[in-house]
């Protein structure tokens, strides 16, 4: 019995037995060799042709090398599975920070309300708008959502009463 292995791209399979029984010509292919080799066995043992214990070594050995080779290709798929988890988290964290409130300084924000900032300051001290400073500044600002309140009211004087 001939075990070729041949490992050329474009053929049925890469593992390929002959044998011959009673003057004939045999000849099967597999895909992996661990199956060759099993085939192999099988046939030396229907044929009567005594092996000693290397087929059951080779066997032992291929089972072992297929087994190590599906844990690479594993260990590979959890490695990026990992990046991905990791990649993933980082956005979640971007997506948990509360959004930066929207501000303007007081003379921006008397700008767009079409009023003196010396008016804007009366209407802080009187409670209209709440003050927000900036822990590195000593500037004043007024958020913009409720500047965008007083536009929708109408007239800024209406705030007062």
């Amino acid at each position: 019995m001939k075990v070729s292995y041949s490992l050329a791209k474009g053929r049925a399979s890469p593992h390929c037995i002959t044998w011959t029984y009673r003057k004939k010509r045999y000849r099967k292919y597999f895909k992996s060799r661990i199956d060759a080799v099993r085939f192999r066995n099988e046939k030396e043992q229907e044929l009567g042709i005594r092996g000693n214990n290397d087929i059951e070594n080779e066997i032992i050995f291929l089972a072992l090398n297929e087994i190590k080779d599906r844990l690479d290709s594993m260990d590979l798929k959890l490695e990026e599975l990992e990046k991905t988890v990791r990649f993933q988290e980082g956005h979640m964290k971007e997506l948990r920070k509360p959004p930066v409130p929207k501000i303007l300084r007081i003379s921006e924000a008397a700008k767009v309300l079409r009023i003196s900032s010396r008016k804007l300051y009366y209407l802080l001290d009187k409670g209209v708008f709440k003050r927000y400073k900036l822990p590195h500044t000593r500037t004043t600002f007024i958020k913009l959502d409720e500047v965008e309140k007083a536009l929708g009211s109408g007239d800024v004087s209406d705030l007062l009463g």
